[in-house]
């Protein structure tokens, strides 16, 4: 074998070159990862979906005061969009709706209340894009430009973490529509 190598050099850089640069790569992707803790801290934002039925109601999901907040106000018209209010649970890796309670008379409450958000009423929101533990949230963000046909304009609908090099990806509710569709991130939850 070594003998192949010394008679036809070029062969064996055309073989070992392309190695080198895929352990390269794998090599410059996966450290970040072992050498970057993992993020400890988890954070909601929102998602809007359209909607022509239900409820003629506009929910408003702000943070206020350090808290996360919902406003409901009436709605004369059909067409509407309904925020999704959605955690990311950095313990599970997972993505899970939060429930908000809608009046149960409609008529009687005011314009501008606030409504219950039971599974977030004692948690305290910082609204920086940076956790307390380093990490960064990016997206959902449009990327790309178009060049074809080497590159296209796509619209990213997700969001990632990122620090010193570590890109945690937030993975999807397993809904048929993405969550990320005309997202806003609203916090990181610091207690």
């Amino acid at each position: 074998m070594i003998q192949l190598i010394r008679r036809n050099p070029m062969l064996a850089a055309g073989i070992l070159l392309p190695l080198i640069v895929v352990v390269f790569f794998i090599l410059a992707t996966a450290i970040p990862r072992w050498l970057v803790d993992p993020p400890q801290y988890d954070f909601v934002f929102t998602s809007m979906q359209n909607s022509t039925t239900g409820v003629p109601l506009e929910v408003r999901i702000v943070v206020e005061e350090k808290r996360v907040r919902a406003r409901v106000y009436k709605s004369k018209g059909t067409y509407r969009q309904v925020p999704k209010l959605l955690l990311f649970d950095q313990a599970t890796r997972a993505v899970s709706e939060v429930a908000i309670t809608l009046p149960a008379d409609l008529e009687s409450f005011e314009d501008g209340a606030y409504l219950n958000i039971p599974d977030l009423e004692s948690r305290a929101v910082s609204t920086s894009r940076t956790s307390p533990d380093g990490y960064e949230v990016h997206g959902p963000s449009y990327r790309g430009g178009d060049f074809f046909p080497f590159f296209r304009s796509r619209r990213s609908y997700s969001f990632t973490l990122h620090k010193n090099g570590a890109v945690v990806a937030i993975p999807q509710t397993g809904s048929s529509t993405p969550y990320y569709y005309n997202a806003s991130f609203l916090g990181w939850l610091v207690d």
